[in-house]
């Protein structure tokens, strides 16, 4: 049977979470863990006992104090929001998102709050949209190797909105050139999933109806893995390279 822990094992163990945590009681910090002292650049020591307002930055403090007020009231304000904390000694700005809940303890009420740094997140979501932006500033090319020859070269990371555009970019492609033979060159796919084989299938396929005859180059093992489930690769052939493609497709079909 588990041994109950006392309630100072547990802040122990509270204590050394990458989450900010903190208790109040009407403004003041009673508890806080380490991560949330790191956010306010003032030691676990000092930063107990002092208001929890002055580890808000100035400009939101009104906003800060009004939700509280309201919260402690009973009005139904939104028990997480987003401001940014103010750091003791720089003057730092970290923006975060608090999750607040009023706790009941005899006649105290008190003020349970979870704080998490918004920095890491923003950065990582600001590296994914400018990765997008590069993804759709750089379109696949459909390059013109030889009459009636298109290669398509596959690099990145292929998303549904990418796929879709590069269908139908290659079926135009097909249709104005005229072209007999169509090489997806998959090499350099990042990530291929059970989606995009699909994807890669379907788009091989309506290449076919097209009348241009579909290969497939650098199929890795893991990708083959997923086309031999989807039944429009059946009839999509393959070769080992690039070139072994441009070979088979100077071959009689």
């Amino acid at each position: 049977m588990p041994v109950p822990l006392e309630a100072a094992a547990v802040l122990s163990l509270l204590g050394d979470l990458p989450v900010a945590l903190y208790v109040m009681h009407d403004g003041t910090l009673l508890w806080c863990n380490d991560e949330f002292a790191r956010l306010g650049e003032c030691p676990r020591e000092q930063a107990i006992g002092h208001s929890f307002i002055g580890f808000v930055a100035p400009e939101d403090r009104a906003f800060v104090i009004d939700r509280y007020r309201r919260r402690v009231a009973g009005e139904p304000v939104p028990d997480h929001y987003e401001f940014s904390a103010l750091g003791r000694e720089t003057g730092k700005r970290t923006p975060i998102h608090m999750s607040v809940t009023l706790v009941q303890a005899g006649a105290a009420r008190y003020s349970v709050g979870v704080v998490v740094d918004l920095t890491v997140q923003r950065s990582a979501a600001a590296g994914l949209a400018s990765g997008d932006a590069r993804e759709r500033g750089s379109p696949t090319p459909v390059l013109r190797i030889a009459a009636g020859v298109l290669v398509v070269p596959l690099v990145g990371h292929y998303h549904a909105a990418r796929i879709e555009d590069l269908t139908r970019t290659i079926l135009a492609a097909i249709a104005h050139q005229r072209a007999q033979a169509l090489i997806l060159d998959v090499t350099g796919l990042v990530d291929a999933d059970e989606r995009l084989a699909e994807d890669v299938a379907r788009t091989a396929a309506a290449a076919r109806l097209l009348g241009a005859r579909c290969l497939l180059a650098g199929v890795s093992p893991a990708l083959a893995r997923l086309l031999a489930s989807s039944s429009a690769a059946l009839h999509t052939a393959s070769a080992a390279t690039l070139e072994d493609a441009l070979v088979m497709v100077r071959e009689p079909g």
